[in-house]
């Protein structure tokens, strides 16, 4: 039998120290190009006010592995993003036929010769985040905001660190995704390319206006903050099977692909849509289906904040859950409208 040497024991260790409590290297998985600085790890403040060690991820919201949009086609003629119908429940490309369903509904999508209505600039964008947040009627809006639109608007760069736990600690109970309490700014998490993870988009809060806001083909868009986020993951879109680890929830627990590493559904997803199997550990599993990433948190929450962000407070969930950031603007140097990322709150 052969013996193993003190520097094996210690490069063990070291393993298992990096890969924590879910038996998955969250340094090793984040590429290079998403990030801004390497991982590196401080003591921080969890949701539940407990003190932990978390790593420190800053990146940046563009993703590096993939083009963004189109969002809002310009013609008839052109194709746009993706967008789940309100009535119907199917998800439809943007083009010419779903325009034309929408205006049999009462909407006026698009002028005779083919032109399409869209939001045309930041101020328009902006409008439409002023309407949805501040509860404008339908009158409201037709008179001073934004309606029968495709929302679309390229989304600016930004520095956004992200304070995960370390090891993630499994609560008594799941905190389904309308009780949770965190950081507009935060989301539900990250995807490995650097991009957050969101909560399903407000559809009826934007469909009161008669407008829609479709996903690109890798299941993003740009956010009231005016920065690039998911409401899909990737591989969803992608119809990956995989089963790899696609991203990191807030609570620290991984995010993997719709499929099993065989390839098949999971099975006995709980209430979040996550569970424990095999040797993984407990993990999410993304999905077609709402809500589409996850329904809640495992275990307290770590927080995120615009900038290069050197502390960690999970307990303020009001705006960004950190002070002391570098760079929390938007790559034009212009702030973005209130709340950030959008409402938490989902359908």
């Amino acid at each position: 039998m052969k013996l193993l040497t003190p520097s094996v024991f210690l490069m063990i260790a070291c393993c298992a120290l990096c890969e924590g409590a879910t038996g998955v290297n969250l340094v090793s998985i984040f590429d290079k190009r998403s990030l801004v600085k390497p991982i590196t790890e401080i003591e921080g403040t969890l949701s539940d006010g407990s003190k932990a060690t978390v790593y420190k991820i800053v990146v940046r919201s563009i993703p590096w592995d993939h083009a963004m949009g189109p969002w809002a086609p310009n013609t008839l003629n052109d194709q746009g993003g993706f967008w789940e119908d309100t009535v119907d429940k199917k998800l439809y490309r943007v083009d010419a036929t779903y325009l034309k369903l929408l205006n049999t509904r009462g909407w006026n999508m698009f002028e005779a010769d083919g032109t399409v209505h869209k939001t045309k600039n930041r101020t328009e964008f902006d409008k439409v985040a002023r309407q949805e947040l501040a509860g404008w009627t339908f009158e409201q809006a037709k008179a001073d905001g934004v309606i029968n639109s495709v929302i679309d608007l390229q989304p600016s760069e930004q520095i956004v660190t992200l304070f995960l736990p370390k090891n993630p600690k499994a609560s008594a109970k799941v905190t389904m995704l309308r009780q949770a309490k965190f950081s507009p700014r935060s989301g539900l998490g990250i995807s490995v390319n650097g991009v957050r993870f969101f909560p399903p988009e407000p559809v009826d809060r934007i469909t009161a206006f008669q407008n829609i806001a479709p996903l690109d083909p890798q299941g993003g868009h740009t956010g009231f903050g005016h920065e690039y986020h998911y409401h899909r993951a990737p591989s969803v879109m992608n119809n990956d099977k995989s089963g790899k680890v696609v991203g990191f929830a807030l609570d620290g627990f991984p995010v993997r692909a719709p499929t099993e590493p065989d390839g098949s559904a999971p099975k006995g997803l709980d209430a979040i849509h996550g569970h424990e199997h095999d040797s993984l550990g407990y993990h999410y599993h993304v999905s077609n289906d709402w809500p589409y990433i996850l329904g809640g948190f495992k275990g307290p929450l770590g927080t995120a904040s615009l900038g290069d962000v050197d502390v960690c407070d999970a307990t303020k969930t009001g705006g960004d859950g950190g002070k002391g950031g570098k760079g929390g603007k938007g790559g034009d140097g212009k702030k973005g409208p209130p709340s950030g990322g959008g409402s938490p709150g989902g359908k």
